[in-house]
C-alpha cells in the first residue's frame, strides 16, 4: 500500500505460487486490485515487518517462502520502511500502519467480496502489534495473529499495543522477552521457547534471539508440508509466566506453536526447549 500524503508510505507487495520471486506492487484501491492477480479462491497472509526492515528483508526472506511451499496462497508484504527507519519514528508509525492494514482489509471485503475469514496477519516485533491494530480496525473479524517477538520499549502502557481480543485467535512467541520483546503474555496463547529471554547459540546478542522468533516460525510452516516428517514445536503448559521464563513449567505437552493448520480453543502459557542448530524442533 502506498499513499503520497502519508508520513508513514506502506505498499503492499503480492506474491503467490505462480509468482514466486517477483513481487507485484498492490495499492489500496479498487483500481489497483482489479489489475493486480489476486485470487479470490485463496487465503491470503499479510505480513509486516519491524523497524530497519522492508519487504526485502530476513523476515519475509524467511516467510514468503515457507508459506508457498506449504500452501498456495496469497501473500501480502506491507513496506513500510519510509515511516520504519529506526525504532522512535517505527513505534510512533504504527498506529497508522495498522491503520492502512484495515482499510485494505476492507476494501478487499466491502468491495471485492472477500471474507476475512480468510485472512491471517503475521507481524514481526513492531509488526506484531501492528497486525494487532489492523485486526481489530476491521470491519469483519481475523480469524488468527501471530506475533513475533512483538516489541517492548514504549508498549507497556501504550493503548495500541497488542491484546488478545484482536483476533479470534492471537498466538505469540517471545524470544527476547524483556529485552527487545515484551515479556508479558499478550495472547490468547504465549509460547516462551527456552525460557523466552535468549536463544540457544545466541549468547546475549538479543538481534540474534529476535530473529529466531520468525526462524522458528518459518519451520513450523514447512513441518506442515504434505507428508513432511519433521518435528513440530510442542509447547508444555505453565501455570505463569515465572515458570515459562524459569523453564519450570511441567504441564501437559498439547499445544502446537506456528504452523499453517486452522487452530480453536488453544489458550494459556506455554515453553518449549529447542535444538541449538537446525532443525530447531525437537518434539
Amino acid at each position: 500500500m502506498k499513499q503520497q500524503n502519508m508520513k508513514s508510505k506502506s505498499q503492499n507487495t503480492y506474491s503467490f505460487r505462480d509468482n514466486p520471486t517477483q513481487s507485484q506492487p498492490l495499492l489500496p484501491s479498487q483500481a489497483s486490485i482489479l489489475a493486480s492477480a489476486f485470487n479470490y479462491n485463496r487465503r491470503t497472509v499479510i505480513t509486516i515487518h519491524s523497524y530497519g526492515d522492508g519487504v526485502a528483508g530476513n523476515f519475509n526472506a524467511h516467510l514468503v517462502p515457507a508459506y508457498l511451499a506449504v500452501e498456495d496462497l496469497n501473500v501480502l508484504a506491507v513496506d513500510w520502511r519510509p515511516g520504519a527507519s529506526s525504532y522512535t519514528p517505527g513505534l510512533a508509525n504504527v498506529p497508522q500502519v495498522g491503520a492502512v492494514v484495515a482499510q485494505f482489509v476492507n476494501l478487499l471485503e466491502n468491495d471485492f467480496g472477500y471474507s476475512t475469514a480468510n485472512i491471517r496477519i503475521v507481524g514481526v516485533g513492531l509488526g506484531g502489534h501492528a497486525a494487532g491494530i489492523a485486526a481489530r480496525s476491521t470491519t469483519g473479524t481475523i480469524p488468527h495473529i501471530i506475533a513475533l517477538d512483538p516489541s517492548l520499549p514504549g508498549w507497556s502502557h501504550n493503548i495500541h499495543k497488542l491484546t488478545k481480543n484482536d483476533a479470534q485467535l492471537v498466538e505469540v512467541i517471545h524470544t527476547t522477552a524483556g529485552h527487545y520483546g515484551y515479556d508479558k503474555p499478550l495472547g490468547d496463547i504465549d509460547f516462551y521457547p527456552n525460557g523466552g529471554s535468549w536463544q540457544t547459540g545466541c549468547g546475549t546478542v538479543v538481534s540474534c534471539s529476535h530473529t529466531y522468533a520468525y526462524v522458528y516460525y518459518a519451520e513450523s510452516l514447512r513441518a506442515d508440508i504434505p507428508n513432511s516428517n519433521a518435528a513440530r514445536f510442542i509447547g508444555t503448559a505453565c501455570n505463569s509466566f515465572e515458570e515459562a521464563t524459569n523453564l519450570g513449567c511441567d504441564g501437559e505437552r498439547d499445544a502446537v506453536f506456528g504452523g499453517n493448520l486452522e487452530k480453536s480453543n488453544v489458550s494459556g502459557i506455554y515453553s518449549f526447549v529447542t535444538n541449538i542448530t537446525p532443525p530447531f524442533a525437537r518434539d
